[in-house]
């Protein structure tokens, strides 16, 4: 791999509304995701996106957004039906930390769908309506009356604490929204291998960014800036 490049300028790169690929760790997914702020989403973007990633386009969104949202992580909604035949497809030798970040899928009642128009009109949407989402006393009730589910947009919502109780994509991603001084709204793409039919390799994922002029970090490299910087900062409320 090559040389990382510096917090100061992922964030300055991040917050002005370029794509990052972010490789978590070897032990984890081993995976790369392409990312970008909500607060930048364009349908030409989404298209990148898709191009680029190929694989389940999705929109993160902070637990706090969550919470105020009245929005669960779908193995809890599983867990809470009364089908068995639902609550039983949930894996509960996991424990939370280990389980997936997943929740609604989702559009805009009027302006989603498929398209790579009607789901960046979907994802601005979601960014607007949460832009006051701390003084927005019917965030929920103005969510609810906005979009509906099921949808064409896959739902995570970030783990209590963000880097504090898990170190996935999620996570990750909504660290750096908060550090970017961004509403915690990501978008984000896992990137695919057309000939082997897996995940891309780190290495062609790192030359991928290259030939596009994008950023290319490893986890690490976030996480070590939280661990440094951040002993009751973003991601520990």
């Amino acid at each position: 791999m090559n040389k990382q490049p510096n917090m100061t300028e992922i964030i300055e790169n991040f917050h002005n509304g370029e794509f990052i690929f972010l490789h978590d760790d070897d032990s984890r997914e081993n995976e790369t995701d392409i990312m970008l702020a909500a607060k930048h989403v364009t349908p030409k973007k989404i298209n990148q996106m898709r191009q680029l990633g190929g694989g389940l386009l999705c929109v993160g969104i902070s637990p706090d957004i969550g919470s105020k949202l009245n929005l669960s992580y779908m193995w809890d909604i599983l867990l809470q039906t009364k089908s068995p035949s639902l609550s039983n497809l949930v894996n509960t030798n996991r424990n939370t930390s280990q389980r997936s970040t997943h929740s609604i899928t989702f559009n805009h009642r009027t302006l989603g769908g498929a398209t790579d128009l009607q789901r960046s009109s979907t994802i601005s949407s979601l960014h607007e309506l949460c832009k006051g989402y701390n003084s927005n006393n019917n965030l929920s009730r103005d969510f609810h009356s906005m979009f509906e589910s099921p949808g064409h947009l896959q739902m995570l919502i970030g783990s209590p604490g963000l880097l504090k109780s898990r170190e996935g994509h999620t996570e990750l991603s909504l660290f750096l929204c908060e550090v970017s001084n961004l509403i915690p709204i990501v978008i984000m793409c896992e990137i695919l291998d057309n000939q082997t039919f897996t995940a891309k390799s780190a290495v062609d994922c790192e030359q991928l960014a290259k030939e596009n002029n994008i950023t290319f970090i490893e986890a690490n490299t976030i996480l070590d800036y939280y661990k440094t910087n951040f002993d009751n900062g973003p991601g520990e409320t």
